[in-house]
């Protein structure tokens, strides 16, 4: 049976993910971010940036999962890279460091976080999946 193009299994945690899709719907995701941080500015735009928002990051959850299914692990592996990176986001708006006016730079422990989490999700994307069917399926074409 022929394999659903990526953009069909957007929303999917189901099944695995070849490290090529990984990148392609990561960096569709980081223009489409760019695009909507862009159009936040114009008026009304914002009532449809929140729920647009939060679906490119049910996107991202599932593709990270389904890649991680591709390595044998499970979804859940990105729960703790996920967590220090809302963890560094909400130190950083809490000590005020998030101001476009003023910027100021990350204290090292939050630096090394931030480093840890994007380490994470290179490296999940950069390491060879299982070759063989796995309990998540069979191997991405």
């Amino acid at each position: 049976m022929a394999e659903k193009p990526a953009w069909t299994r957007l929303f999917s945690f189901r099944g695995r993910a070849a490290r090529r899709e990984y990148w392609r719907v990561l960096a569709a995701l980081f223009v489409f971010g760019v695009v909507l941080q862009l159009a936040s500015v114009l008026p009304g735009v914002v009532l449809i940036a929140l729920p647009l928002g939060l679906a490119t990051n049910v996107v991202q959850w599932a593709v990270v999962a389904r890649r991680l299914h591709d390595l044998g692990r499970s979804g859940w592996w990105q729960v703790p890279a996920t967590a220090l990176g809302l963890m560094v986001v909400a130190e950083a708006v809490s000590r005020g460091l998030i101001d476009p006016e003023n910027p100021k730079p990350l204290p090292p422990l939050l630096a090394v976080a931030m480093l840890l989490m994007l380490a994470f999700f290179i490296a999940i994307g950069s390491v060879r999946g299982d070759p063989g069917p796995n309990r998540f399926g069979e191997p991405p074409r």
